[in-house]
């Protein structure tokens, strides 16, 4: 079986585009427009020439806000109904983002895959993205990483990447042909190095149930003393997590977790 790469990040970060970079050829579908054209998650097959095989998976884009094809919580729920699906296991996440600004999203999204949903079992990357005019790619992260360590973001691996060709020359060639290449052989080390060889095997986050359970006994349903304080209890940590670490109003941590708690 391949080993399973996840590439998730906001809409227009470029996920399409590097999958088609790894993978030699351009069968994933890539859009200019801001609002994205990858709806559903949509594996593509890679055999590396170490005789690995990997799987990567390009995934709908968790939006900011509403301009996106797929709303932000949808998003986020079908990522993670991938994830639990996923009975063979998952090797590396890879966090796609676009230079130079981090978003609040950015900071929120990566939380909750990496620390909530996967519960820091995974080791995740970063790739970054629209760095073709930089002179030196790789020196954008250590002129920047202090401020991804400020929001708690510290991955196992990075990559600054140009996910296009660039305008073609009259003689065939691409004017970033050359830090295209190199894009491509950065990316794919960074998985060799980094994905995991015994996959791990996603288990459901149960307080999001818990969470559920709560809503229920506000509209009657009957528990014991006891079983009701241990899920009071478990479900306000559940929220005080969502809020605490991923920003988010009590509203929404309530709302997102009903939804992963079905999904």
């Amino acid at each position: 079986m391949p080993f399973n790469v996840i590439l998730f990040g906001e809409s227009g970060a470029g996920k399409s585009s590097l999958v088609n970079l790894m993978c030699g050829n351009n069968h994933a579908a890539i859009s200019s427009a801001a609002n994205g054209c990858t709806l559903d998650a949509t594996p593509y097959d890679y055999y590396d020439s170490s005789g690995t095989s990997f799987r990567f998976w390009d995934t709908a884009g968790l939006n900011e806000g509403d301009g996106g094809r797929v709303p932000r919580v949808d998003a986020i729920v079908r990522l993670y109904s991938l994830i639990m699906r996923l009975h063979d296991g998952i090797s590396l996440l890879v966090f796609v983002m676009r230079a130079p600004r981090i978003r609040d999203a950015s900071v929120q999204n990566w939380v909750l895959f990496r620390e909530i949903i996967c519960r820091s079992q995974v080791p995740i990357t970063i790739a970054v993205t629209g760095l073709e005019g930089e002179d030196n790619m790789d020196q954008w992260w250590y002129s920047n990483q202090y401020s991804f360590h400020q929001q708690g973001i510290y991955p196992n691996g990075h990559a600054c990447v140009a996910g296009t060709r660039g305008k073609q020359n009259r003689d065939g060639t691409h004017k970033l042909d050359g830090e295209y290449h190199e894009s491509r052989e950065k990316m794919l080390e960074m998985v060799r190095h980094h994905y995991l060889r015994q996959p791990w095997r996603p288990h459901r986050v149960e307080w999001f149930r818990e969470i559920v359970e709560v809503s229920y006994e506000s509209r009657g349903r009957c528990r014991s003393p006891r079983e009701r304080r241990d899920v009071r209890r478990v479900a306000c940590q559940a929220i005080g997590q969502l809020t605490s670490q991923c920003k988010m109003t009590e509203q929404e941590a309530h709302g997102l977790a009903e939804r992963l708690s079905t999904a």
